[in-house]
């Protein structure tokens, strides 16, 4: 492969260079071809025309001649006649006297092309006149009888005087066509020899043309050849990879139909390759879609040329029907018969397999290791509270160093399952409408001890305005914890972290500053990565593995943000996190409290207060204040005491004999109010003294809402661990009763002879699932709030069911009593 990538690039040069000469000779040969030819035709029509030219002069000549033959012929015929006086001797010189007038006008024809010839035959013509009319003379006395006269003309030489000016007239003429024709012989004979040098030369270019033209085709064919060695090589070599190759590769036509596969498909699927070829792709799928939505979804994928595919998980079917999961990467590819597509096969059934276990160890790990770690740290955390009486400071400060490794464990083996998580794309997120600022002063509050420890101050910047996001509490606290702890670590003693949330249009921005050392320029790309710190020694010194970080930015694009920073040496590190901002319509609301307010203050201050936060619905006079009772339930009763005493002690015992209203809670205010219900005041749980302070009613109404009435809820705890069971119990002494449950059947027993405020539950028990209670729990307890506390994680498929999920090694214990405090609360203000 690679040696034809090399050679490739010369020999295609190379290949070009012969084939251009090739073609030069292609194209210059019929062009010297027709040259020689034209020159042919030129020589040939040279000759013709000189031919011509011979011919032409021969004919002057002859008429020349013709001429000087003709007065020879007049003078021998006047002379026989001269002697003899016979009449028939005039013979010749009647015919002569009668062809020369035609031999002369031919004669001018002839030579009228030669200014030289005419002026010549202009001579020979008058002397031919005048040799006639001297004929014509001697002939004419003869015939009159005077012989001696036409004798004596005839010795006087004038006849032979003409005769030779005729003579030498027409000598001339025949010289200057002698010299016309040498001069048209030479020219011709010039012509002849340029053509002839010329077509050896055209002859001499078509041979060299035609010699090089041939070598180039032989270095051609020899180029080709290596060529075409090395590509059957190369064809040889893919051919080997493609059938070597476990992976299954198709070739697919733009309408989804098979043209090729290789051995491995043939094995994956179990079919012969006759019956793959040909075929819609669609038979390879598990539920085979209808012939030609291959073809749609090939288009539908808009894949270019020379650009990464698409991958696919598709459940494959084999010919024995047997399905398999698939990872399937389609390729878009120029082929010499056009578009096709390259698809590449893999069968994942071993690595799903892998991945069951990798998440059966993983389960496994968060419940064996989790459990047993929240017993510890709780129980140390229970311990260093003084749960266990007073302790020595040298005890305390070795349960201190435990407690704080013991953390330390629990937030390591956490950040591995995170990133697992994470990178298995398995971490669910519950997300809803959170406001900012008070999840962040939440965060703040849980950091604070660990801050004192580190003794840094910690600060928040509140906005004035509210920010809301859309997010999963948990994980959006496990951000800011992360962030605040490495800011805590990083921070010098007497130094401050601050917290700034700068609310935005379409995105938040959270800022941790630290004042620590900053961090190093040679770590600002590698700061996110996993395992990265910037010093070893951190690691020792800070404790913790490196994965915070990385995981806080995955946790942060999940959510929909990023994450960000500016870090100089000796001057602190700024974290910013940005999260998309809810619109109004999705930011919480305020909950509104419905309250009944019976008695004449309907149209006080104490009314317009409440109204601003509470649906207030007024009532002046018992037959009112009965017909609102009846109407449905109300989540409080504010009864003022009058002069109508009487009256008002008749509304508070209808309200608890009212069907809708008898567990409502009721809130006295007025003149001397505990004295006026001296019949039962239990039935009354708050009383407001005059003078209100009315900014302040709505939140005591609120309070007494959320079941603030100092009653200790009945708390269901089901777990199979008794470590966990006992730490819960203790933690959570001074808020709840806590019955404790090691198994189901246990749970189902406590369920069927006690009514519980809320219930804490763990979801692997050692019966059976924690979630195969709820039925049970729903049919005899009705709507009770459930809180899981497990060591499995969250997800989409069970987090729905329950009120609150917190992950055991995760939440602190404190955290766990508060949710459950919070849960009822809000039960006992329903009920």
């Amino acid at each position: 492969m690679s040696t034809l990538a090399q050679t490739q690039p010369q020999s295609a040069g190379t290949d070009a260079r012969w084939r251009r000469t090739v073609w030069l000779a292609i194209l210059c040969a019929p062009i010297i071809i027709a040259a020689i030819a034209l020159l042919v035709y030129q020589q040939t029509a040279s000759a013709d025309r000189l031919r011509a030219a011979v011919s032409a002069s021969q004919e002057r000549r002859a008429l020349v001649l013709s001429v000087l033959s003709a007065h020879q012929d007049l003078e021998t015929g006047q002379r026989g006649y001269l002697i003899t006086g016979r009449e028939d001797f005039l013979d010749p010189y009647h015919a002569s006297m009668a062809d020369l007038e035609a031999i002369l006008s031919r004669m001018k024809h002839a030579f009228a092309s030669q200014p030289e010839q005419l002026r010549l035959l202009a001579l020979a013509e008058q002397a031919s006149r005048e040799k006639r009319k001297f004929s014509e003379g001697t002939v004419a006395l003869h015939r009159a009888g005077d012989a001696v006269a036409a004798r004596e003309l005839v010795l006087s030489g004038r006849g032979k005087y003409l005769m030779d000016g005729l003579r030498g007239a027409l000598g001339a003429m025949l010289e200057a066509e002698e010299r016309h024709l040498g001069r048209i012989s030479r020219q011709a004979t010039d012509a002849t020899t340029a053509l002839r040098w010329l077509t050896l030369g055209l002859l001499g270019g078509l041979l060299f043309l035609l010699t090089a033209a041939a070598i180039a085709l032989g270095r051609m064919l020899e180029q080709r050849q290596r060529m075409l060695a090395t590509l059957e090589d190369t064809s040889q070599r893919r051919a080997a990879i493609l059938n070597s190759a476990m992976d299954a590769i198709l070739i697919l036509n733009p309408s989804g139909t098979i043209e090729s596969v290789n051995p491995a498909a043939v094995r994956m699927y179990g079919y012969d390759e006759d019956e793959l070829l040909s075929r819609d792709a669609g038979m390879l799928f598990a539920e085979p879609p209808p012939i030609g939505r291959v073809a749609q979804l090939l288009r539908e994928l808009n894949l270019m040329e020379s650009e990464p595919g698409s991958l696919r998980e598709i459940v494959g079917r084999r010919k024995s029907g047997e399905t398999f999961p698939t990872d399937v990467a389609i390729t878009r590819a120029p082929f010499a018969e056009g578009l096709r597509y390259v698809v590449v096969i893999r069968d994942i059934t071993e690595r799903k397999r892998i991945e069951t276990m990798k998440a059966e160890f993983v389960s496994t790990v968060s419940h064996e290791l989790r459990t047993p770690l929240t017993s510890i740290a709780g129980s140390l955390g229970l311990l260093a509270g003084g749960a266990a009486g007073e302790l020595s400071d040298k005890v305390k400060r070795l349960i201190t160093i435990a407690h704080s490794n013991a953390d330390r464990l629990v937030r390591l083996i956490n950040d591995i399952l995170d990133v697992e998580k994470l990178e298995s794309g398995k971490m669910s997120f519950d997300n809803r409408p959170i406001d900012l600022t008070s999840a962040l002063q939440q965060a703040l509050d849980e950091n604070a001890g660990f801050a004192r420890s580190y003794n840094v101050d910690l600060r928040f910047d509140r906005p004035e305005v509210a920010a809301h996001v859309l997010a999963d509490s948990d994980r959006l606290a496990q951000v800011i914890a992360n962030l605040l702890s490495n800011a805590i670590k990083f921070s010098p003693a007497g130094g401050c972290v601050s917290l700034t949330l700068a609310p935005g249009r379409r995105r938040h921005r959270i800022t941790v500053s630290d004042q620590g050392p900053g961090i190093p320029e040679e770590f600002h790309t590698r700061i996110f990565e996993k395992f990265v710190q910037a010093d070893s020694s951190d690691a020792r010194a800070k404790g913790g593995t490196g994965l915070g970080l990385s995981i806080v930015r995955e946790i942060v694009e999940q959510l929909g943000g990023s994450i960000s920073f500016d870090s100089r040496p000796s001057e602190g590190t700024q974290f910013h996190v940005h999260l998309p901002a809810l619109v109004e319509e999705e930011t919480v609301e305020r909950v509104r409290h419905s309250v009944l307010l019976c008695g004449p203050s309907t149209a006080s201050p104490l009314l317009a207060a409440l109204d601003a936060t509470h649906d207030v619905h007024t009532a002046q006079t018992l037959p009112t204040a009965y017909q609102m009772l009846d109407s449905g339930p109300f989540d409080a009763v504010l009864v003022e005491f009058g002069s109508h005493a009487g009256d008002v002690a008749q509304i508070v015992r209808y309200v608890r004999r009212s069907t809708c209203n008898e567990t409502t809670p009721i809130l006295a205010f007025g003149e001397d109010a505990e004295g006026q219900l001296v019949t039962d005041p239990a039935l009354v749980v708050d009383w407001l003294h005059k003078p209100l302070e009315v900014d302040t009613i709505g939140q005591r109404i609120d309070q007494t809402i959320q079941g603030d009435n100092g009653a200790r809820p009945v708390i269901l705890h089901v777990d199979d661990d008794p470590d966990i069971l006992r730490v819960v119990a203790a933690a959570m002494s001074d808020k709840a009763q806590v019955v404790s449950a090691k198994s189901l059947a246990q749970a189902r027993s406590a369920i069927d002879q006690e009514r519980f405020d809320a219930v804490i539950l763990d979801l692997t028990l050692s019966d059976g699932r924690g979630p195969e209670l709820l039925a049970h729990l729903r049919e005899k307890q009705g709507s009770v709030p459930i809180v899981v506390f497990s060591a499995e994680d969250a997800d989409g498929a069970n987090a729905g069911q329950f009120e609150d999920f917190l992950t055991k090694a995760k939440t602190p214990l404190r955290r766990l009593v508060d949710v459950v405090e919070r849960h009822t609360k809000r039960q006992g203000a329903h009920e």
